[in-house]
């Protein structure tokens, strides 16, 4: 019977594949732990730099968001230009991305001693393995990889499932690098030595599960290219003016996009100075804060993976349409967002934690479940360049998205900064106690729920009134998926 039913569906995904995606995405899930959490500590507080850490580490994130500017659309170009050989087009950029992320990760942690004595020479070693991690990075866009297995939504739903929940169950584990790190530091002496073992083991072992998963993974719908046919800088453009579905999920994610990183971008200041400290003297209670905090942890990762578990149901509730489940899942985001900022305005939310992490959770919810709607349309908006124009410029279509989340995770930092800049926020590092003006951290905390509550909710209003408008229908969806399978390469790639 099961083969009968995959007979009727050859889009059917097995669990080969489905393992082979989860695997794969290992490599660049550990890396991100390393750089996005634990490289700033690492360069000013163990990598033996002294006040240059800082400096280096907070200059070189900034250029490389401006960088990517440039880089990204270059990098979207070279994958399109790619030509179909054995394994397929895409694939053997996520090799290259397995090994660049490798080596880049592990070289910065290294950084010999000899190196680091020397100014110059330690910013241009940093430099230049930190681009090649965020080179490999970029090589990293699993929906190229998917829309090229499936033309079912359902099965690429499944594909997305299994590296979206493993990436989180790495966050948790991550959680425990410090620990480790710590650990290995009694028994080396040096917490530089420790980093390096912690990465370079870390790093070693992801790359061998993502090399195994790469070789599991196969491309079915490749699109044959004309040989005059060659990828241009300037199909990059062509996209903007003419790609209608393209252009108008982006303008959405100019501003639903901001949801995310706004909703963890100050919860932990919040908690820790709404619940955990007497604001008539600026005493903190860190036993309070450890508690808390934990729990701010929790709900930036727990209700994410639930609702990822729980969207592929969900979608079929919706008979398939993910379009209308992502305005759903708007709804949820902006109705938990504004919630917390009445309970705040009222006086509510700052008299107990549970109504805070409630708002919380719901809006992390909804942010798990749209995973899989939103990036099923950014596969669709793949197809329907091939559709429309004969041409497979999938990589090029998802340049600005990326270029999109990288900037908006900026931008939030910033404006947390903002706020802590202009109150003249100043806490005791010894004591954790508050010693800037109190007068002002009423004020302080309401602004922290207007990023955290009020701003997703305006932002989730906006993007439902832009998405409203996307063209593609679902009669004009099926004859998207008949030419992709008409048009398909015939050979065989692995």
């Amino acid at each position: 019977m099961a083969r009968g039913n995959q007979a009727k569906n050859p889009e059917k995904v097995g669990f080969k594949e489905m393992f082979g995606v989860t695997a794969l995405s290992t490599n660049n899930g550990i890396a991100a732990i390393f750089m996005s959490t634990m490289f700033m500590t690492f360069m000013t507080d163990y990598a033996g730099l002294g006040a240059w850490g800082a400096t280096l580490a907070t200059v070189l994130l900034l250029v490389a968001r401006i960088i990517d500017a440039v880089d990204d659309p270059i990098q979207g170009f070279i994958m399109d230009r790619g030509k179909v050989g054995k394994h397929g087009k895409y694939k053997p950029f996520f090799l290259l991305s397995i090994i660049m992320t490798t080596v880049g990760v592990v070289m910065l942690y290294i950084l010999p001693n000899a190196v680091t004595k020397i100014p110059a020479l330690v910013t241009i070693w940093v430099i230049v393995f930190y681009f090649v991690y965020d080179i490999g990075a970029s090589f990293y866009n699993q929906n190229l990889l998917f829309r090229t297995m499936t033309n079912d939504v359902s099965e690429r739903s499944k594909l997305l499932l299994g590296p979206r929940v493993w990436v989180m169950i790495l966050g948790m584990a991550g959680s425990a690098f410090t620990a480790i790190a710590v650990t290995l530091q009694a028994a080396t002496g040096s917490f530089k030595t420790a980093y390096m073992i912690l990465a370079g083991v870390a790093m070693v072992i992801s790359f061998g599960l993502s090399i195994l998963g790469w070789f599991l993974v196969k491309e079915r719908h490749v699109v044959e290219q004309d040989e005059n046919d060659k990828v241009k800088i300037s199909d990059f453009f062509e996209l903007i003016k003419t790609n209608k579905p393209m252009m108008l999920n982006f303008f959405k994610n100019i501003f639903t996009g901001f949801i995310w990183t706004f909703l963890f971008a100050a919860p932990v200041y919040y908690v820790k100075w709404a619940y955990c400290a007497d604001l008539t003297t600026g005493a903190l209670n860190a036993e309070r804060l450890g508690t808390l905090s934990l729990i701010v942890s929790m709900m930036m990762l727990l209700p994410l993976l639930l609702g990822t578990v729980v969207a592929t149901p969900i979608l079929k509730a919706f008979k398939g349409n993910f379009l209308k489940m992502h305005i759903f899942d708007l709804i949820l985001q902006g109705g938990g967002g504004l919630l917390m900022f009445v309970l705040q305005i009222t006086g509510l939310l700052q008299k107990s934690p549970v109504p805070f992490f409630l708002a919380m959770f719901l809006m992390a919810f909804a942010i798990g479940i749209d995973f899989i709607p939103g990036s099923n349309i950014s596969m669709e908006i793949m197809d329907y360049t091939i559709y429309k124009t004969g041409k497979d410029r999938s990589a090029l279509t998802g340049v600005l998205e990326k270029f999109l989340e990288k900037a908006q995770s900026a931008v939030s930092a910033a404006l947390v900064g903002g706020i802590l800049i202009a109150i003249g926020y100043n806490v005791d590092s010894v004591t954790g106690d508050y010693v800037g003006e109190l007068s002002k951290m009423p004020t302080m905390l309401t602004w922290m729920i207007v990023i955290i509550g009020l701003l997703p909710a305006i932002m989730a209003v906006i993007g439902i009134l832009i998405i409203r408008n996307y063209p593609i229908d679902q009669k004009e969806r099926e004859d998207i998926h008949a030419y992709i399978t008409e048009h398909q390469t015939h050979k065989e790639v692995e």
